[in-house]
């Protein structure tokens, strides 16, 4: 059986495995379009964020905790094998920590600024990124059944198991998840942001590092030559989020493709 937090997404396959780390969601299913068009010999898994699925899991707030979690299901799983990394936004961070502690992995960040320490966002502003992640709307487009189902109202950490009730019953959020599950996930998804805002990297990864960043996305913050050996950076058509669909996605795969052949 697969260790917790680990998602296999395709296990079969005898080259070096590809650990895919969650964004701030806490979901690894973001990576399935990926995956589907890696190299078929390759085992590829998920990492999924505790608390994501099950109410009896602690959400992390630490960077750091959550590397060490997640490097210690891989080595129950495959003890001493090498392995190769891959994050998508947050996702690359925690990859970063990861391949820090672990050695000389090949690491590929997607679209992954370098963190700094910075305040939390807002309830509020927190609630908006949550609702936007899980519809999976444009979030660089105006939001305005959002906005207007979040007017009026004065939001904080302990109202927002109402404001998520608020948002299911304006349809902005779908009801096929239940109140519990919305509101687990949000938990989840503010302990990532905490874990992040509050992440400062150290150190550095001896390994090689590919970088790969949307042509359309911000072109600040995404040089991590300060921190690695060896970076290798990559730019594919689209933004954070239109990169994962159509010639994005294509080109997308296609570095992933070229970087594991490094492995």
């Amino acid at each position: 059986m697969v260790p917790e937090p680990l998602i296999p997404l395709r296990p079969a396959g005898a080259g070096t495995p590809l650990y895919c780390v969650h964004p701030a969601s806490g979901s690894a299913y973001s990576y399935l379009p990926l995956v589907q068009r890696l190299e078929a010999d390759r085992p590829v898994y998920g990492i999924e964020a505790p608390g994501f699925d099950d109410e009896d899991e602690e959400a992390l707030t630490s960077v750091e905790e959550l590397a060490e979690l997640y490097l210690s299901a891989i080595a129950a799983e495959r003890p001493g094998e090498p392995i190769a990394l891959l994050g998508w936004s947050m996702g690359g961070v925690i990859g970063y920590e990861m391949a820090r502690r672990c050695g000389t992995p090949l690491l590929i960040t997607v679209d992954t600024p370098v963190p700094m320490p910075e305040p939390m966002p807002t309830p509020e502003s927190l609630l908006h990124r949550f609702a936007v992640d899980l519809t999976g709307a444009d979030p660089f487009a105006e939001q305005r059944e959002l906005d207007e189902a979040l007017a009026g109202s004065a939001i904080d950490e302990d109202s927002i198991e109402d404001a998520l009730a608020g948002l299911t019953a304006a349809g902005v959020i779908s009801a096929e998840l239940d109140l519990g599950t919305l509101t687990r996930r949000y938990a989840v998804h503010r302990a990532n942001t905490i874990a992040l805002h509050s992440y400062q990297p150290v150190g550095g990864h001896p390994g090689p590092m590919v970088t790969v960043k949307g042509t359309a996305s911000p072109p600040d913050g995404m040089d991590w030559s300060g921190l690695c050996a060896e970076v290798t950076a990559e730019t594919v058509p689209g933004d954070h989020y239109t990169m994962w669909q159509g010639d994005g996605l294509t080109a997308l795969a296609a570095a992933v493709n070229r970087a594991l052949l490094r492995t």
